[in-house]
């Protein structure tokens, strides 16, 4: 029989035994690989120094010190250095001894006299002492009189940008934002890191800093220069419109009411080329983003693409094979003028002043018919009214017909009214009344292009335009070698149609954008500027916009019909003057009153930037538009 051999306990000196502890048996651990992207975001950021710039991280970086100051500052003189676009500022007051401070000036005063008294010193050298002198006493009388406080002002400003282009663009803003301030600033060559060091906000008192860019300056200077205050304009909603003149980024949303911003209209002026299609079409896509619906009045056949783009309709409202408007149909629906309104007073829907839609739609036809024959008489268009009314009671439509409920075809048409004044020549020469039957006969020849002669591929058929998107473009560019009373009786149709789409509903923006606005004006016949001015006061209302674009704003303050065009100019809460010359120029700036800074903003011409109102203020705006937006844009205007 075998016996398990036992295993030797180990005693200490004692003889007692000792006990082991139990050993664990290694386990293998799992390599978990390094997150490299991880770690490069939560490392410190790396950065190299060269001679005249850094890099930061993946940015590049150069540190400015400000070594000259204006004599003379106005308020705000600090804002155009401190609100620079793509830069970090970093600026450092140090308050001095009184008395030190006033020693120095002593001193200073001294040494100005002895060079403005010798007489090696050049004519100019003389002045710059003078100048000197008279500067010093009155930093004196400040400090020793009023207990100015004068410290020592440290001012470095840094670019920053991630691909060259830019930084280079960003560091030569700050050079002519320098010169324009009247300060003189310089690279801090071979200085780099203790710029970084001053600039970060870790600050750390570099003493080459200090005695590079440190420059005495009065407390009541260095304030008074407000660097903390912003620029740029910001609504908090909206949309991103460019930069203003001091690289403030504006946001702007037009649909805001407050202080002096009543309405959402547009004034949008500038001479061919100056950006005006541009502007509109990127307006327009942001509006349509944000749920607006966009009617185009387009005399230029610009927007076709844009709409088509936008997912909308597209109509050709030059005739023959395109839409045709029926100026006999009469209008239902439509959010009419009272006598109030063209006075300015508010509008009540409920109001017994507004008349019936044949009332209105006569009121209507007569002002379209003056523009389109303009050498008819008072006397004609009194009988051809008469006449028109007559027609109406033959297809059964009177004053009290609800015009909602009949078809287009329900309505009579030129051809129909011709022949009737044909009829009624006849008549009155059956019954021997000669002058009569001229009157009539004239009248019919007056119509006859219009009804069945070569106008009537126009207003010669029924109603085919029909406004059925939330983006719309109607095009006249076919009518552009047509003659003058054509398009403009074309043009106010549109303007009335275009309207009753605009005020359908209040609970949905609208848009109505009237390019070459300039079309409607007629001194004979002023009624369509009338009509806009009063649509521009009414769309509030309704929760709509009407954009004005126009090269040619002489036009509409011409004295023959300045009491309307000038109000077209003035409503508008937001006014876009892009660049334009000659007498535009003139009547832009007597019209808004214009200073001499913003005349010469104007007068530049430069593409894309524009003098912007907004209520009371005024904006130098550098419209900016993104790459995305251009894709949108089509081949004509705006490119």
């Amino acid at each position: 029989m075998f016996r398990r051999k036992q295993k030797a306990i180990k005693k200490d000196i004692h003889g007692r035994p000792i006990i082991e502890e139990k050993k664990e048996k290694k386990k293998s651990k799992a390599v978990i690989p390094e997150n490299q992207e991880l770690k490069s975001i939560i490392a410190p950021i790396g950065i190299t120094f060269n001679r005249i710039n850094a890099v930061i991280g993946d940015n590049l970086a150069r540190c400015y010190g400000v070594i000259r100051y204006p004599q003379f500052a106005e308020y705000g003189w600090l804002r155009r250095l401190t609100n620079i676009h793509g830069t970090v500022v970093a600026i450092h007051f140090t308050p001095l001894n009184t008395d030190e401070v006033l020693k120095s000036l002593n001193n200073n005063i001294r040494n100005y006299r002895m060079d403005a008294n010798d007489g090696k010193k050049d004519e100019l050298e003389r002045q710059r002492a003078e100048q000197s002198i008279r500067n010093a006493e009155e930093a004196m009388r400040r400090i020793d009189q009023n207990g100015e406080v004068v410290g020592r002002m440290c001012f470095v400003l840094m670019p920053l940008a991630e691909n060259e282009k830019s930084f280079d663009k960003i560091c030569k803003n700050v050079e002519n934002a320098s010169s324009i301030a009247n300060c003189k600033c310089r690279k801090m060559a071979s200085e780099q890191k203790e710029g970084v060091k001053f600039v970060l906000p870790t600050y750390t008192e570099e003493n080459n800093v200090h005695r590079q860019t440190g420059r005495m300056m009065p407390i009541s200077s260095f304030v008074g220069g407000f660097p903390f205050a912003s620029s740029g304009f910001n609504d908090h909603s909206g949309f991103y419109r460019g930069h203003d003149g001091l690289g403030g980024t504006v946001y702007l949303n037009s649909w805001y009411r407050g202080r002096d911003r009543t309405n959402s209209n547009y004034v949008i002026a500038g001479n061919a080329g100056m950006g005006k299609s541009a502007t509109i079409k990127a307006m327009a896509i942001m509006e349509r983003a944000l749920g607006a619906s966009i009617f185009f009045v387009d005399p230029e056949g610009e927007y076709k693409d844009l709409t088509l783009n936008l997912n909308g309709e597209w109509l050709n409202a030059s005739g023959g094979n395109g839409k045709v408007i029926n100026p006999l149909q009469v209008i239902g629906n439509t959010k009419y003028l009272s006598k109030d309104d063209e006075d300015g007073d508010e509008y009540d829907d409920d109001s017994e002043t507004i008349t019936n839609d044949l009332e209105n739609h006569m009121k209507l036809l007569e002002v379209f018919l003056s523009l389109y024959l303009k050498e008819i008489t008072q006397y004609q268009m009194a009988l051809l009214k008469q006449e028109i009314e007559e027609l109406y009671l033959k297809f059964d439509i009177t004053w009290d017909t609800d015009v909602s409920k009949l078809k287009n075809t329900d309505f009579p048409l030129f051809k129909d009214l011709h022949q009737h004044l044909i009829d009624k020549s006849r008549e009155a020469e059956e019954r021997d009344n000669m002058g009569l039957s001229k009157e009539y006969a004239d009248l019919a020849l007056l119509l006859r292009d219009i009804s069945i002669g070569s106008d009537s591929f126009l207003w010669g058929s029924y109603t085919t335009l029909e406004i059925n998107a939330d983006v719309v473009c109607v095009d006249t560019f076919g009518l552009n070698s047509r003659p003058d009373n054509i398009k403009s009786a074309q043009y106010f149709l549109l303007q009335n149609l275009a309207w009753q789409r605009a005020t359908r509903s209040n609970k949905e923006r609208s848009i109505i954008v009237y390019e070459e606005a300039h079309m409607i004006i007629d001194k004979d016949v002023p009624q369509p500027m009338k009509t806009l001015s009063q649509q521009e006061r009414r769309a509030r209302k309704y929760e709509a916009a009407i954009w004005v674009a126009s090269q040619q704003v002489n036009d509409f303050v011409d004295p023959a019909i300045k009491q309307y065009g000038s109000a077209i100019l003035n409503q508008p809460t937001y006014k876009l003057i892009l660049g334009m010359d000659g007498q535009d120029l003139v009547d832009v700036a007597r019209l808004y009153r214009l200073k001499e800074a913003e005349r010469e903003l104007i007068e530049q011409k430069t593409r894309g930037r524009a003098l912007f109102m907004i209520g009371s203020r005024r904006l130098d705006l550098s419209i900016k538009i993104d790459d995305f937006k251009l894709s949108y844009f089509g081949d004509k205007g705006g490119r």
